[in-house]
C-alpha cells in the first residue's frame, strides 16, 4: 500500500512539473504572439501535403552522392515517392530498395514535456529546447532520446526560422558508434494557409570506426512543385 501511495504521489509531482514547464513556454510564446504550432515535433511532415522535389547530397570521405527524388501526395501511399536519379544516372535496384525502405518508415514523435525550457528570450529571438518522449520512439529511433532539440523563433515576426538537433552523449545507431549528430533545419512559412514547410536541412554524423572519426554530411533541399 505504501509503495502504491508513493508511486501515485511521484506521478502527480512529475505531471505537475511537466505542466509547469510547458506552461512557462506557452506564456513566452503568447507574449510575442507566436502560434504554439511551432512546438509540434512533427512539423516537418507538413510538406507531405504538397508535391515537391528533394535533392539529397551525401558527402563521405570527400565524395558526393547526389539523389534526385520527387513526392506526389495525390498517388496511393506506396507510390508517392520516386527516386529519379543517383549522380545523374538511373538508380540501381539496390538504390531503389534502400530508398523505398527508408521512406516506408513512419515515426510520430512526442515531446517529453518535463524537458521544455526557454533557453533564450532577449526580445529578438526566442529559443525553446526539449527532448523527445522515449515511449514515442520506435526501436530504429531510440537514439533520439539522447538528443536535444532547439527551436529558434523570431520574436519580431513570430515565425519559426530553424530547428536544430544535437546529441548529448555518444550514440549507437545499429552497429555504428556515433560521436556527433547534429541536424539544422530551416523553414518556409506559407501566409495563405498559415503553415510551415521544411526548406533545407543539413545533417552531420561523425562515425567512430577503427579508432578514426569519419564525418558524413547529408544536405536536403526541398522545392515545392504545388502550393
Amino acid at each position: 500500500m505504501m509503495k502504491k501511495f508513493f508511486a501515485v504521489a511521484l506521478f502527480v509531482v512529475l505531471s505537475n512539473f511537466a505542466f509547469a514547464q510547458k506552461d512557462q513556454v506557452l506564456s513566452v510564446l503568447k507574449k510575442y504572439n507566436i502560434n504554439e504550432q511551432v512546438l509540434d515535433p512533427n512539423l516537418r511532415d507538413n510538406i507531405e501535403k504538397y508535391a515537391y522535389n528533394l535533392q539529397r547530397t551525401v558527402t563521405l570521405s570527400g565524395k558526393d552522392k547526389v539523389y534526385q527524388s520527387s513526392y506526389d501526395p495525390t498517388k496511393d501511399e506506396a507510390n508517392r515517392w520516386t527516386l529519379n536519379s543517383v549522380n545523374g544516372k538511373n538508380p540501381s535496384k539496390h538504390d531503389i530498395k534502400a530508398f523505398n525502405d527508408e521512406h516506408a518508415i513512419k515515426v510520430h514523435f512526442k515531446v517529453d514535456e518535463s524537458t521544455y525550457k526557454i533557453a533564450k528570450d532577449d526580445g529578438k529571438m526566442v529559443e525553446v529546447t526539449y527532448q523527445y518522449d522515449p515511449s514515442s520512439l520506435d526501436s530504429e529511433h531510440q537514439f533520439l532520446k539522447d538528443c536535444l532539440i532547439t527551436l529558434s523563433i523570431n520574436a519580431k515576426t513570430g515565425l519559426l526560422e530553424k530547428s536544430a538537433e544535437l546529441n548529448l552523449k555518444n550514440l549507437k545507431i545499429k552497429i555504428l558508434k556515433i560521436t556527433k549528430l547534429t541536424s539544422d533545419v530551416s523553414y518556409a512559412y506559407n501566409q495563405a494557409n498559415k503553415s510551415y514547410t521544411v526548406a533545407n536541412e543539413t545533417i552531420t554524423v561523425v562515425i567512430k570506426m577503427l579508432g578514426n572519426e569519419i564525418p558524413m554530411i547529408t544536405t536536403n533541399t526541398y522545392t515545392l512543385t504545388t502550393k
